[in-house]
């Protein structure tokens, strides 16, 4: 997989090539399959419309990312669980020394924590980067929720996109019944 080093002023044009940024290193970007939301072709579907209210005990907060033991312990036990390969000291860079800025924090309905979404926010567009939640979750309706929030924040804060990160029938599949879903095909942003 061909990497790029992308200066910090050339984000949005990283993202605008389909490249999405390599999570050990900021200033690295790689190609993949990318995908994203044209949020001027925003319009909820049924499908989005279920999810919202499938997922309607739950609440979040956007804050500025930071970084703090409990969250690291919270999610290594969750990784440990859900056996991904996602190392602890990967969790620590992206929310240290990257360029993701927000993280949303979701709760359940006794408001324990049930997951966050490392983000990325500029002027014009965002990012939902990385996701963990707990594992009683997998398989659920809550971690699609995580994204199609992100993609109606942006919406509502009149961001052009919102970059959802790799897709394919294998990865992110669902990702394609996201409003104004396209994806980067040999250098050109498609329609499914």
């Amino acid at each position: 997989m061909p990497q790029y080093n992308i200066k910090t002023t050339d984000i949005e044009k990283a993202y605008s090539l389909g490249l999405l940024p390599q999570r050990n290193d900021p200033h690295y970007f790689y190609q993949d399959t990318s995908s994203r939301s044209n949020l001027r072709n925003f319009i909820l579907s049924s499908e989005n419309r279920r999810i919202i209210n499938k997922t309607q005990e739950f609440t979040y907060k956007k804050i500025p990312l930071k970084y703090d033991l409990d969250i690291q312990k919270q999610i290594f036990s969750w990784l440990k669980i859900l056996k991904w390969d996602f190392p602890i000291s990967s969790v620590k860079t992206i929310f240290t020394k990257h360029i993701f800025n927000y993280l949303y924090v979701w709760y359940d309905q006794n408001q324990n924590i049930a997951a966050y979404a490392v983000c990325y926010f500029s002027k014009k567009i965002s990012h939902i980067a990385y996701v963990f939640y707990d594992p009683k979750y997998d398989h659920g309706n809550l971690p699609i929720r995580l994204v199609l929030q992100v993609i109606i924040d942006s919406q509502q804060e009149n961001l052009d996109y919102c970059y959802l990160g790799r897709f394919s029938q294998n990865v992110g599949y669902y990702k394609r019944t996201m409003p104004g879903f396209e994806y980067i095909d040999t250098g050109i942003w498609k329609s499914l």
